[in-house]
């Protein structure tokens, strides 16, 4: 029986697939392990308390420094922070509020 841990990791690899993908790793199923080394480090920082720019900072420096991808902007990448923030109940308005 899962954990609560365990399913937790399992919706952040969801969301990485289903929202992030920067990769299409999602189409192949052989490919859906991709982002796996990401989920801890990303679990580490929803759990400090890190808000919706941290988590967009993280995965736009996935793609920038990990995957050699061209800087495509972060607007695209507030969704799937968001998801990731509401996975762990941290998306209240205070930590997603952004300053302009």
């Amino acid at each position: 029986m899962p954990t609560e841990c365990d399913t937790i990791r399992s919706r952040v690899r969801e969301v990485l697939l289903n929202d992030w993908d920067p990769h299409d790793a999602a189409r192949n199923p052989a490919a859906r392990a991709a982002y796996d080394g990401y989920v801890e480090p990303l679990l580490d920082l929803l759990r400090s308390g890190a808000g919706e720019d941290a988590v967009v900072e993280f995965l736009h420096e996935r793609e920038r420094e990990s995957m050699c991808f061209p800087s495509l902007g972060t607007q695209r990448l507030r969704p799937a922070a968001l998801k990731l923030l509401a996975l762990l109940g941290a998306s209240s308005p205070a930590q997603t509020r952004r300053i302009p």
